[in-house]
């Protein structure tokens, strides 16, 4: 009999003898068993060159069943057929296979080596407090009620910021924390109600310092783990040029197709819906073999974007599309396309600009055969503030606890939309991978944005009263573990590399929660149900 053992290392053929050794032909399905005997090489021609252990065989002369296994709900394998909802009601059995072993030892990998990195800088690992107080970030707070104090409650810490600015403020200039974050947010396909970055915090720096140390992880990271080389420093471009360029603020670099502007190309011709902010177009190239349905069906998607619509034009024997009226020799010149291809043109305000990345993404992603390495870059500048669509109120566009750059602090007291934020991220091939910025260590102007954004300062004064006390300038990134780890994984979803991830709609199958408790738990705690809301 022929028998696959599996552990946490590999799958290994054990051979059994069931005359000498009767228990193999009880032996199930996922049953726990001890076997004992001599490794040797496969006979010749039984060699399996797609097993680690293909090359050998454990010839049994004891074997013990430790635990009989149930009939599984499904049949673990690498290439399983059960549905994801199964998979994750009987996790522990998901985790037995080989693609789901590889992704935890994987992510192991890159945890580790980002730790040996920042010890290496001298960087000190801290833990922070998951039980905090309710410190809005931009999420709901998960809220903890206290038993020992009615009607008081922590809240779960949507991220260290508080804490490491702290830090900072006591003295500890190096600073990293492998990060457990929990936000209330809506659902969503790429994201989970808990997560995990490794959080960084640094005193006395500047944008410089905060790229150079986090590339310099990111080629220890894939040398260690992919054995692969990549080039530093990174592109970086601040965010309208992200925007203006790939209609983006975490663009991939590997579609091609980039925007660019058409407002001079048809500046002399009185066309109304091209009189705006921006005039923007990508060429599509003509193997795309893009249709004249899907063109229709973009202009619909952009008039219930609030845009005008789309408009295009192909090069055959002569021009067509909704705009061939308006191509004469001076532009066909200017345009310059080439058979087959098609120009893409959106006008409008930024919305213009993100649909068209959007299109661009869309067309260029379903091109990508090959795979084309990581393309990292960095996008800086960000605005401050932004006006939320549904309250017309300021709200902040990516972080609060921002310095401003130098040059808008004249708008400090005027004009904040026009206030840039010395924040960053890191882009991957079209996702963010980490975020950050150089704090604001002045309680003036910290105070005067939480005034903007309409934040309640009380919350924060644990870190308000302490810039009080000789706060250094400092700044930091928390990159996001899942993320990385997904994609230098080269796999598509985060609960991949998660042990123990909730669903999209942020529920735990495996646990059954979220859960109903006893009323005899809510009335230690004093909370009582008046209705649904």
């Amino acid at each position: 009999m022929f028998i696959d053992l599996r552990d946490r290392s590999a799958v290994l053929q054990i051979v059994v003898d069931p005359k000498s050794i009767p228990a193999a032909i009880r032996v199930g399905l996922q049953d726990c068993i001890r076997a004992h005997g001599t490794l040797r090489e496969r006979p010749e021609g039984q060699r399996n060159n797609k097993m680690i252990t293909g090359d050998v065989e454990l010839e049994v002369d004891e074997l013990e069943i430790l635990n009989r296994s149930k009939v599984p709900p499904f049949v673990v394998e690498s290439e399983v057929k059960a549905s994801e909802e199964l998979r994750l009601r009987y996790r522990y059995l998901d985790l037995r296979r080989e693609p789901l072993r590889k992704a935890m030892i994987f992510r192991h990998r890159v945890v580790s080596a980002m730790r040996e990195y920042l010890n290496a800088k001298e960087f000190i690992e801290i833990e922070t407090p998951i039980l905090t107080r309710s410190m809005p970030e931009g999420a709901r707070d998960y809220l903890v009620p206290s038993r020992i104090y009615p009607k008081k409650f922590y809240a779960l810490a949507q991220s260290p910021q508080m804490y490491k600015q702290l830090l900072m403020v006591a003295g500890f200039e190096r600073y990293y924390q492998v990060a457990r974050c929990l936000r209330d947010e809506n659902p969503r396909h790429d994201r989970q109600p808990e997560h995990t970055q490794i959080d960084i915090e640094m005193s006395f720096i500047s944008e410089d310092d905060v790229f150079k140390l986090i590339e310099g992880m990111f080629v220890h990271i894939l040398k260690s783990v992919l054995d692969q080389n990549i080039k530093t420093p990174f592109p970086r471009f601040t965010y309208a040029q992200a925007m203006e360029k790939y209609g983006s603020d975490k663009p991939d670099l590997r579609l091609g197709m980039e925007l660019r502007s058409y407002i001079d190309v048809f500046k002399e011709k009185d066309f109304v819906p091209f009189k705006a902010e921006y005039v923007s177009g990508i060429i599509i190239p003509g193997a795309y073999n893009v249709s004249r349905k899907y063109l229709d069906e973009l202009n619909e998607k952009a008039k219930k974007a609030g845009l005008a619509g789309v408009y295009w034009t192909r090069k055959d024997e002569k021009y067509s599309g909704s705009i061939a009226k308006l191509i004469d020799e001076s532009i066909a010149k200017q345009l310059n396309l080439r058979a087959k291809e098609i120009l893409l043109l959106v006008s409008g305000n930024t919305k213009a600009l993100a649909f068209l990345g959007e299109v661009r993404k869309d067309l260029g992603r379903s091109q990508i055969k090959d795979d084309k390495g990581f393309n990292f870059l960095w996008v800086q500048d960000f605005p401050l503030f932004e006006i939320d669509e549904t309250s017309g109120k300021l709200i902040p566009c990516h972080h609060i606890f921002t310095m401003p750059k130098q040059e808008d602090m004249q708008y400090l007291e005027t004009e904040p939309l026009k206030i840039r934020g010395r924040q960053y991220d890191l882009v991957c091939n079209g996702n963010e991978l980490a975020s950050g910025s150089i704090r604001n260590h002045i309680r003036l102007i910290q105070e005067k944005l939480f005034e903007y954004a309409g934040m309640d300062p009380g919350k924060y004064t644990m870190l308000l009263d302490a810039l009080d006390f000789g706060a250094p300038p400092h700044g930091g990134i928390a990159p996001g573990i899942d993320r990385i780890v997904m994609i230098l994984a080269g796999l598509q979803s985060l609960r991949d590399v998660i042990a123990f991830p909730k669903t999209t709609t942020a529920q735990g199958l495996l646990e059954g929660i979220p859960d109903e408790v006893s009323p005899e738990q809510l009335k230690e705690l004093g909370i009582k149900f008046e209705g649904l809301i």
